[in-house]
């Protein structure tokens, strides 16, 4: 029994001991925040701002700790001024900043800091040409770390040891900083307007020197909301403009961005890496990102991806597969930033499917139609982009015109804009063309040439709609006509120039010359369908020529030649109101050159008729029965 007893005080005496130990404990830990000075504290966040940026810092002198259930310190009234010129204008204010601190640190006089949040914060940055800024300091943690870190990197590449002063302070890094709706205002040009981001928020992350960066925040720049998220594993040489991987997206709603490679920020911009573009509206884009070009009103999406390599005024975009409103296209394009003129892009581009029209409305504007928009056309486009591009295509459309095995380019260069199709085919047949526009006119605005051979027109006449009776066959065209309107712009009225059809040996449909001579002495007026469903005209030649202005055509030759007779037709067609005005005679073939008539009772009489009404649908009317 007695060691029973014993043994229990022994006990008692461990287990009041240990109460003792765990009391006096806990009263230190309570007892310790009395024991923190919130003068030292806050005098030791501004001392290490301030060492890290190599700028003078002031706080608030009204601090507000809290321990629980982090201890915190918030002050307000945050203000750093540029080190050149400390009684220069603020480069960052903040109504407060509030940081984390090592509670036993502070008791020791020495409080370190882990995590910080600036609330409503303003920086503003001023960017020189030698790609420092008004925040750029030769002294300070930050500055001391990318100076070792260069030394080291420029050591590295040359295959030598780093000389020893280059140590990077474990201070060098910002940390852990939350920003809660900041704002950054840059200005590039004095005098120029600042431009801004406004309510920023999120997180920047650089807890050591040598660790990755990251930032993830969302911000609003000129009215639409982006987010950026970033990262590096160099961030010192990064800030320091020297070569450091880089990963960085971009998201809002005009303009999305991924690049994934290595860059350099400095006055020698450098970017190698895959890029990866989308837009919703090129248009959109452009005019929020502030770019002095104007491209196409109506152009949509578009997409790109390629490996980039970027120089301070030029970027090659290899292995590009590019998407323009729906033409999907793969090549290579360079991209040159002038001083004297214009950025120009080059390259080749080669399509499965290419709709011209809207792949040309790229780098055209497109306005509204309307007859008042051809004197107020913008033609500043040519003035603000270069363009020389070999385009190639499986299969083509222009509007409703099919092409295969195309071979274009495009070119926009001092004041003027091209579109060629060196080769295509089309409908059986070899096609080449040309659309010219100037700004100050070629012939007027815009020039259209056009040359086919070998086309079946009839394939052709089906494709455009065009009915009535039209002569199909294999042939050849060449057209020629000019507008002082660009082409987006120009009514048929605008056009001047020359038209020349030759088609060989085929057929009119609905032409029924048997009917059509029965008629002429029956009837004063008739037209196409009263012809019935007869086989046709056969010819062995047809030839048009016409001159065009003013909206209308002036048929200079116009003939159908058969195997004994033959149509020629001569007037006016003016076009514009869908009108005929038109005299033809139905003969026999004349002889060929040096032949002689002779006579012939059997041959068909000389029948002279007149064309009028509209197109499809004209109304003959016999002038000898």
């Amino acid at each position: 029994m007695g060691f029973i007893i014993a043994q229990w005080s022994l006990r008692r005496a461990a287990i009041s001991g240990a109460l003792i130990v765990l009391v006096l404990i806990l009263a230190v830990v309570a007892s310790l925040p009395l024991a923190v000075s919130s003068g030292v504290v806050r005098d030791r966040l501004e001392r290490d701002i301030g060492a890290w940026a190599g700028h003078p810092v002031s706080l608030g002198d009204a601090p507000s700790i809290d321990y629980w259930p982090t201890p915190t310190i918030q002050l307000d009234n945050v203000v750093m001024r540029p080190s050149t010129f400390a009684g220069g204008d603020p480069i960052m204010r903040a109504d407060s900043i509030v940081a984390n601190f090592n509670l036993f640190s502070a008791v020791l006089g020495a409080p370190s800091f882990s995590e910080f949040r600036l609330i409503r914060p303003t920086f503003n940055v001023e960017l020189y040409p030698d790609s420092t800024s008004n925040w750029s300091s030769a002294s300070g943690d930050l500055a001391q770390g990318i100076a070792a870190a260069i030394e080291q990197d420029l050591a590295a590449q040359a295959g030598e040891t780093p000389p020893q002063s280059a140590v990077i302070p474990d201070s060098a890094a910002l940390g852990a900083v939350t920003i809660e709706d900041g704002t950054v205002k840059w200005i590039r040009d004095p005098g120029a307007e600042a431009e801004k981001l406004t309510a920023i928020n999120g997180t920047l992350a650089w807890t050591a020197p040598t660790a990755v960066a990251r930032a993830n925040i969302t911000a609003i720049f000129r009215g639409e909301q982006v987010t950026f998220a970033g990262s590096t594993s160099a961030p010192l040489l990064l800030i320091g403009r020297r070569t450091a991987p880089l990963d960085v997206k971009i998201t809002s709603v005009p303009l999305n961005l991924d690049f994934t490679g290595s860059a350099s920020l400095g006055t020698d911009l450098f970017l190698s890496g895959a890029l990866k573009l989308s837009s919703v509206s090129v248009r959109r884009a452009l005019e929020w990102s502030g770019t002095d070009i104007k491209p196409g009103e109506a152009l949509g999406a578009l997409e790109l991806s390629a490996k980039i390599n970027a120089e301070q005024n030029k970027a090659k975009l290899d292995d590009l597969i590019l998407m323009v409103d729906r033409n999907r296209g793969i090549g290579v394009l360079d991209v040159a930033l002038r001083e004297d003129a214009p950025p120009l892009i080059t390259g080749t581009l080669a399509f499965s499917s290419l709709d011209i029209a809207s792949f040309l409305q790229a780098f055209t504007p497109l306005p509204k139609t309307g007859s008042d928009i051809a004197s107020t056309i913008d033609t500043r486009f040519l003035r603000e982009l270069g363009l020389d591009l070999r385009l190639s295509a499986q299969t083509a459309s222009f509007g409703p015109v099919v092409l295969s095995n195309l071979a274009a380019a495009a070119r926009v260069e001092q004041g003027r804009a091209n579109f060629d199709v060196g080769d295509a085919t089309a409908y059986g047949g070899s096609l080449i063309g040309r659309i010219a526009l100037s700004e100050q006119g070629v012939d007027g605005g815009v020039k259209v040439q056009l040359s086919a051979r070998k086309m079946n027109f009839g394939g052709l006449y089906d494709a455009i709609g065009m009915t009535g009776p039209l002569p199909r066959g294999n042939g050849s065209l060449d057209i020629e006509v000019t507008s002082p309107y660009p082409t987006w712009a120009t009514a048929l009225s605008d056009l001047t120039g020359k038209i020349d059809l030759a088609v060989d040996a085929g057929i009119v449909p609905g032409l029924n010359i048997a009917k059509f001579r029965e008629l002429s002495r029956t009837e004063r007026f008739f037209d196409l369908e009263q012809l019935g469903e007869g086989t046709g005209f056969a010819f062995k030649s047809a030839r048009f020529q016409a001159t065009i202005a003013e909206g209308e055509a002036n048929l200079t030759t116009a003939e159908l030649a058969g195997p004994q007779q033959m149509i020629s037709l001569s007037g006016v067609i003016p076009y514009s109101r869908s009108s005929l005005a038109i005299a033809g005679v139905l003969g026999p073939v004349p002889p060929a050159e040096g032949e002689t008539q002779q006579p012939d009772s059997a041959a068909p009489e000389t029948l002279r008729f007149f064309i009028g009404g509209s197109w499809p649908q004209p109304v003959i009317s016999p002038v000898t029965p």
